[in-house]
């Protein structure tokens, strides 16, 4: 059977009960629901052992796979030291490690010993020794009873991080690692992870006249890749941008994300009631840190521009490409800030505001707590505006994440930023070290 990433599998009881039912030769058609059941997927067959742990870190046994899986269905609205990132569309996933306790040396926990052990092994020199590394294939459980296929690959990265857990007296620090894995590409198989390859694997570890059948069956990357060990030529990329429909703009409702979405709403809209569109003044603040944060460590800070005359943009910032001195060249970014309802669209009349002030070699940045129309997306997209269109997700998760390193509580974070504002013009920051 075949997965396909970002295909939500069912792992219910009846999903099993069902799974057992059908016999070997059973074949369900594209149209049957039933092709959806992660146990037939994986080829559980008569209620045999089979690759469905609860564990984060599985592994069924040597030579056959790793299995990444990741909860995110009961997420707090507190960000959680363990939480993943899924960008399998750009080729990379960051998961950490099952280290939870302060007494305990991360390396000896058993899915980062299992991890490490891969790590060392992907990135041996040797094409005979990466042979012998196995796939690490990667889920998400975002609801009770469904398991989302995310590719496959190996481990690129490894960071050793300190997280914590608890607050106050109950805070605990401990070290942890955070692997950051390469998603492989699929395209010669038709985007399809056929699962007969690891089954393979499973009978050629005990009876290697299986070898030559789990070779055959492994994916043309992954062949490419033990033979050069080069991982950026097999890595997963979806190029091209495109629109996001509301709801993947939008955090999920009910989640921690929406939770914290919408405090932030809450709390600028008690701040300026007399605007039609209540918040903008005082979330333009938040607005320039979360597009500073976003851009990285290239990002100079620059200013909130006063709420009045202000030019059609709401902030400054500046985009730093190269060392110092000749060899480095300074963008402007220009910042629209709109505190809406979730509800309510941003049109391509206010991107076209901004859009409208940029000079050459100028970006511009427009964060909401809301989403983006589909024409004023595509306007974007057809006319190549350099624009950055930041939505309620983005900010939600973004703040989230950095309440959580600097152990905060969204309150104090947001009593905390600036509401200077200035007059400068957006070329004076292009001056400033």
């Amino acid at each position: 059977m075949v997965l396909h990433i970002g295909v939500s599998y069912k792992t219910g009881p009846q999903a099993k009960k069902e799974a057992q039912e059908i016999s070997d030769t059973y074949y369900i058609s594209e149209d049957d629901d039933s092709s959806k059941n992660y146990f037939i997927e994986t080829h559980l067959k008569d209620g045999k052992k089979n690759y469905f742990n609860q564990a984060g870190i599985f592994k069924p046994a040597e030579n056959e796979c790793i299995i990444i899986s990741s909860n995110t269905k009961s997420r707090g609205i507190n960000y959680n030291p363990w939480e993943d990132e899924f960008n399998e569309d750009v080729g990379y996933i960051n998961y950490y490690g099952d280290n939870k306790r302060p007494d305990t040396d991360p390396a000896t926990t058993r899915g980062n010993k299992y991890l490490l052990d891969q790590f060392k092994i992907s990135h041996d020199p040797n094409p005979e020794v990466r042979a012998t590394a196995v796939p690490i294939v990667f889920f998400e459980t975002r609801k009770q009873g469904e398991r989302i296929f995310h590719g496959y690959g190996v481990i690129k990265n490894v960071k050793l991080v300190t997280q914590y857990t608890g607050s106050g007296a109950d805070k605990a620090y401990f070290s942890n690692y955070l692997f950051t894995f390469c998603v492989f590409s699929m395209k010669k198989e038709q985007e399809g992870f056929d699962w007969s390859w690891i089954e393979a694997r499973k009978q050629a570890a005990k009876d290697k006249n299986f070898l030559s059948l789990a070779n055959a069956l492994a994916p043309k990357e992954w062949k490419f890749w033990i033979r050069t060990g080069d991982l950026e030529k097999v890595r997963r990329k979806v190029y091209g941008r495109s629109t996001s429909k509301k709801e993947e703009q939008l955090p999920t409702p009910g989640s921690a994300d929406d939770k914290i979405l919408n405090q932030i709403y809450e709390y600028y809209r008690k701040k300026d009631n007399s605007k039609a569109h209540s918040g903008d003044f005082e979330f333009e603040g938040l607005a320039k840190e979360i597009t500073r944060l976003i851009i990285g460590d290239a990002c100079h800070d620059g200013w909130v521009t006063k709420s009045s005359g202000d030019g059609g943009y709401d902030f400054v910032l500046r985009v730093d490409i190269g060392t110092k001195g000749i060899s480095q060249v300074r963008q402007v970014v220009l910042g629209q800030a709109k505190c809406y309802r979730r509800d309510q669209r941003i049109t391509g009349e206010a991107v076209d505001r901004v859009v409208a002030r940029l000079k050459r070699g100028w970006i511009a940045a427009f964060v909401t707590t809301s989403f983006f129309s589909d024409p004023a997306q595509r306007e974007i997209l057809e006319d190549d505006y350099p624009i950055m269109l930041i939505s309620g997700k983005q900010v939600a998760q973004t703040v989230r994440k950095y309440i959580y390193e600097k152990n905060i509580t969204l309150q104090e974070y947001l009593d905390s930023l600036s509401r200077d504002q200035s007059f400068k013009s957006p070329e004076d920051i292009l001056k400033e070290e």
